[in-house]
């Protein structure tokens, strides 16, 4: 289709950037990519965590980021309200898949809508095909998805601003009460993360439904509802505009 062929060199850029960007590793045993940005803490493996099993060893981190201060923006409310109302996952379901049974997404499959809890507690719905959308996956242990977290909180303080007319959220995933920097909802509203948070389930199974590899992992889904592409690794703030621009263009295309 038409927004395909604009997205495909912007793709090719996309994925340029998360190759040489820092991740975590996914829910797979193969170590993520490493990172040539020296800024970026070093990649880590990351075990599958299982709902029913004992926790995994601690992978050993690269140097904790250090981001500094970075005061709740004032522009944008802050999604998250109180840390632990909620538990830290919470069941999802697909739009025509019961029990969250939906199969790994494809590029350029058509995106089913998404039910759940926010990390706030309160409902949770998308829908896609009303407006582009970048989903972006974090996980708690992560140290290049706290640097992530960081750095963009710091950057929107500053003033800058995502473009408008793309939807963008989180979703927690690959929770583990076990492993560092738990919970998610305290990290998250102590860095000011002004965006909304869906709640992965205890499965994970929206992050296995788009194919994650690593976190922080990111999906773009144009106008039509459709998985243009995804990647794992760091994006820099001020290249997420970028990005944002690429999936706006393919709705003038």
């Amino acid at each position: 289709m038409t927004f395909k062929r604009r997205f495909h060199r912007p793709v090719a850029l996309v994925a340029a950037v998360l190759l040489l960007m820092a991740a975590c590793g996914g829910d797979d045993d193969d170590p993520a990519p490493a990172t040539t940005v020296a800024a970026t803490p070093e990649a880590t493996e990351a075990p599958t965590p299982e709902p029913t099993s004992a926790p995994t060893e601690q992978p050993t981190p690269g140097e904790e980021p250090t981001p500094g201060e970075a005061p709740t923006p004032t522009e944008v409310p802050v999604a998250i309200e109180e840390p632990g109302e909620v538990g830290e996952t919470a069941p999802v379901s697909f739009d025509g898949y019961p029990e969250a049974t939906l199969p790994e997404l494809a590029e350029g499959s058509l995106v089913p809508g998404v039910s759940g809890t926010a990390i706030n507690g309160s409902p949770f719905e998308w829908t896609p095909g009303s407006s582009p959308t970048v989903i972006v996956f974090l996980a708690h242990w992560c140290p290049a998805c706290q640097n992530e977290v960081a750095e963009l909180t710091h950057w929107l303080d500053q003033g800058n601003r995502l473009p408008e007319g793309v939807e963008f959220f989180g979703v927690s995933t690959l929770v583990n009460p076990e492993r560092d920097n738990y919970p998610a909802s305290r990290w998250l509203q102590g860095e000011g993360w002004p965006f909304p948070v869906l709640l992965d389930d205890a499965n994970s199974s929206i992050s296995t439904a788009f194919g994650l590899t690593g976190t922080p992992f990111w999906a773009f889904i144009n106008a039509d509802g459709i998985l243009v592409d995804r990647g794992s690794g760091q994006i820099l703030p001020d290249q997420l505009p970028g990005f944002f621009d690429q999936l706006l263009a393919g709705v003038d295309g």
